[in-house]
């Protein structure tokens, strides 16, 4: 009868080699479920800021129907003088609100805001030059004037899509739109303010320059890599969005 011999070559898996190989696997399946999680949360931000923009149009629309067109509301865009008072009576009047804080202090959450990149960038219930509401969904909106000039020819209105809920962060949950003759454009909108905006104050700024970006391209992902352009790249890779949630780059 032939001796048996032990072959080395079909040993199993040592308990250690095992255990790193589940590690790995589990890494990955962790890294592609925040991927994938990243996803929908995207997709639920981007519905819900297209909502409130064509709402926010509309009723731009009614007011406009109603009171003549914005340049006969006499609005200034000096601060102290009402402006934002003016924007919200008659572009609020046809909003769903559940609240209004015609000076502002009431509607936003006591906390300070933070930019895209995290630092910190304002509490905005402590300015009174700013006048809110809360719709009935719960998304916070806010007009301005004092500090417009130069982006819109009749003010700015803020919103935050999911109102006091966190992040409470600019480009993230917070976004701004601009109002011009008759109509409300999302700020970076590259008609309006070139390409090169987007660049400089979503991606490399404090991100109020993301609205047109989440409304026309349907996506958020200047959050997961830097070197998207209006003109060619309109979204990440997925092994981008893997590598930014692996090294955080």
């Amino acid at each position: 009868m032939a001796k048996e011999t032990s072959d080395s070559s079909k040993k199993g898996f040592s308990l250690a080699e095992v255990l790193i190989t589940i590690g790995i696997i589990g890494m990955i399946a962790t890294m592609v479920y925040q991927v994938l999680s990243g996803n929908i949360k995207d997709k639920v931000t981007t519905a819900r800021l297209k909502k409130t923009y064509s709402t926010l149009q509309q009723a731009l629309l009614k007011a406009v129907a109603e009171n003549g067109p914005v340049d006969s509301w006499g609005i200034s865009m000096e601060p102290g003088l009402g402006g934002e008072k003016i924007l919200l009576r008659n572009i609020g009047k046809h909003l769903s609100t559940i609240k209004v804080c015609e000076n502002g202090v009431g509607c936003y959450p006591n906390r300070t805001y933070k930019n895209i990149d995290g630092s910190n960038y304002v509490n905005w219930n402590i300015l009174s030059d700013r006048s809110a509401a809360i719709l009935a969904d719960g998304t916070m909106v806010m007009f301005n004037t004092s500090s417009a000039s130069g982006y819109s020819d009749f003010g700015q209105v803020y919103v935050d899509i999911n109102g006091a809920k966190p992040p409470n962060q600019v480009g993230v949950d917070f976004f701004y739109f601009y109002i011009f003759q008759n109509t409300l454009i999302p700020a970076g909108a590259p008609a309006r303010f070139g390409t090169q905006f987007f660049i400089e104050h979503c991606l490399k700024d404090s991100g109020f320059a993301c609205a047109a970006w989440v409304v026309y391209n349907g996506n958020l992902d200047y959050l997961y890599c830097t070197d998207l352009t209006w003109e060619n790249k309109h979204h990440c890779d997925y092994s981008e969005k893997l590598v930014k949630y692996l090294f955080g780059l």
